[in-house]
């Protein structure tokens, strides 16, 4: 197929020549709607139209980079059930049984006895034989939910869950990536610290968590809260311990959206690199012209003339796009391959400084000398070129479809590249998202969350990388109550606790205990190792930790 490539139409018009050119992705399906609506007090999107817009970037127009959703009425030519209206569905026939409390409270049954009687709740213990961690017990879940939690009578899904049981009355930590869930063992940085119990939860839309047919209009930051609110409500008899939640980027948004909308279901919260981010946000853009400050500028001239480079053998570069394509079996039909030619060499920029370090700058950006496969091995390396292919879109379509409707996108590192820049403003969530689905961004449902955080929250952590574009959009803490926020000197997208010096790390972590009513008395304090960390999820992970991340 020849690919669709962009020339001088406005970005609104641009967007809507995709929409009507490239086919839908083979998960979309037509909308599922139902019910005599009550009062819902859920955020209302407005009328769905295409909405590139032209005010991108202001101060009104704000999202997030990482976990969101879409309006509550997206999608959809009749209202999707959630603004009042009243439309038909077909009953799944679903009603939440009352749980046995007299099993899931009982103590001396056996655990794998006291979930199964959780209503709603599939339970496999180990099915793969996985190497369980010591004093630890393995299950995979699946969790009976609403794709409308406003009508729980039509359309089911079962979210997929996995736990790691140590004992009931132990912390519980509740994780999540923001995407996909790992069937593996791996334990998130609070789960290694405290010793605890770890449930980690897919996130809504993201396969196999996603309703068939799907209805776009029920990925929102507050479907996916009450997909949260409802499982930890349904596992709590059990884990009557203390419960922090936790997650990375996408998933530090998600905990917090969480925590915004169910403010007590879980005692504490600590957010990694989680951003806040606004529509077309031009703060990435100052981030990024400066990261590192005067010890890095070399570094970063560096990368700015490799990116040069790549641009000036546009042809050469195509070429090995097309042969990359063919040994990988893959396509470039949405975006088409100009297009993601240039994006990955603006992209590759925003990866280095997110995912590699500084002191590796020279051994993994080449030379402008460097050969044609060279200089296409380190931007694969660096970004994926993979990641701009229809297969590598397609499984992360649910966040490029949150990112254009309520949860923001950086704005495009690229005036510095001037006229070899073909098609500007292009790297966006829009053109991201999911052709041929409507959307409007809600420029309201990220400085609400914003808000909640410096004007309510509590027993909030965030720790963030000083070299990690995201950070950019790291969260406030204004007047947020016992709440703290780290940065990792140098640090990127993979900052821990563990990584601040001594001082700020022994306090993160005395503060972690406190919250969770751990002793400081302990002998031996919990080890943190970092490879036994669940894996990476995300869009344009370089290939070099999406290996690594494979069970």
């Amino acid at each position: 197929m020849k690919p669709f490539l962009l020339f001088q139409p406005s970005h609104a018009a641009r967007i809507g020549r995709w929409a009507l050119l490239v086919p839908l992705l083979a998960l979309l399906g037509g909308p599922v709607a139902c019910g005599d609506d009550p009062d819902d007090p859920r955020p209302d999107g407005g009328t769905q139209t295409v909405d590139a817009g032209s005010d991108a970037g202001t101060d009104t127009d704000a999202g997030t980079d990482a976990d969101a959703g879409t309006d509550p009425d997206a999608g959809t030519s009749a209202d999707a059930g959630t603004d009042g209206g009243t439309v038909a569905c077909t009953p799944s026939g679903w009603v939440d049984a009352t749980p046995d409390l007299s099993i899931i409270q009982d103590t001396s049954r056996d655990i794998l006895v006291r979930l199964q009687a959780i209503p709603g709740l599939t339970v496999q213990e180990n099915p793969s034989g996985a190497n369980v961690p010591a004093g630890y017990r393995f299950f995979i879940l699946r969790y009976n939910q609403p794709s409308d939690h406003a009508h729980p009578e039509c359309q089911r899904f079962e979210q997929r869950v996995t736990l790691l049981h140590k004992a009931d009355a132990s912390p519980m930590v509740l994780s999540t990536s923001g995407y996909n869930v790992s069937t593996g063992t791996g334990r998130t940085e609070p789960t290694q610290l405290l010793s605890a119990n770890q449930l980690a939860v897919e996130h809504r839309f993201f396969p196999p968590s996603i309703p068939s047919p799907a209805d776009w209009s029920h990925l929102t930051i507050r479907q996916s809260a009450d997909d949260f609110h409802r499982l930890t409500q349904a596992l709590k008899p059990i884990y009557t311990g203390k419960w922090v939640s936790t997650g990375g980027s996408k998933g530090g948004e998600t905990v917090v959206f969480f925590r915004r909308f169910y403010p007590d279901d879980v005692d504490a919260t600590v957010a990694y690199v989680a951003p806040i981010a606004k529509r077309n946000d031009e703060r990435f853009v100052t981030f990024q012209d400066g990261v590192g400050g005067d010890a890095q500028l070399a570094c970063r001239e560096r990368l700015w003339a490799f990116q040069r480079e790549v641009l000036s053998r546009r042809d050469q570069m195509l070429s090995l796009v097309d042969a990359y394509a063919l040994e990988n079996e893959l396509s470039y039909s949405q975006l088409g391959r100009e297009l993601a030619l240039e994006h990955a060499a603006i992209e590759t920029y925003f990866a280095f400084w997110q995912y590699d370090v500084a002191s590796r700058c020279a051994q993994n950006i080449p030379d402008p000398t460097a050969t044609d496969q060279e200089l296409f091995d380190a931007m694969d390396r660096q970004v994926g070129m993979n990641s701009f292919s229809d297969q590598g879109l397609q499984p992360y379509a649910a966040y490029y479809y949150q990112a254009a409707v309520e949860l923001g996108w950086p704005q495009p590192y690229e005036k510095h590249l001037g006229a070899l820049i073909r098609f500007p403003d292009t790297d966006t969530g829009e053109v991201y998202s999911p052709p041929g689905i409507p959307y409007v961004f809600r420029p309201q449902a990220m400085p609400e969350i914003q808000d909640w955080v410096s004007t309510q929250g509590q027993r909030l952590m965030f720790i963030y990388g000083s070299h990690d574009p995201w950070t950019a959009a790291a969260y406030a803490l204004g007047n947020a109550q016992d709440s703290y926020l780290y940065s990792v000197a140098g640090g990127n997208h993979g900052s821990r606790i563990s990584q601040l010096p001594a001082a700020p790390q022994a306090e993160a972590k005395a503060t972690l205990n406190r919250w969770m009513g751990v002793s400081p008395g302990l002998k031996r304090a919990p080890r943190f190792v970092q490879s036994e960390e669940p894996p990476v999820f995300g869009p344009h992970v370089p290939p070099r930790l999406r290996e690594a991340s494979r069970n």
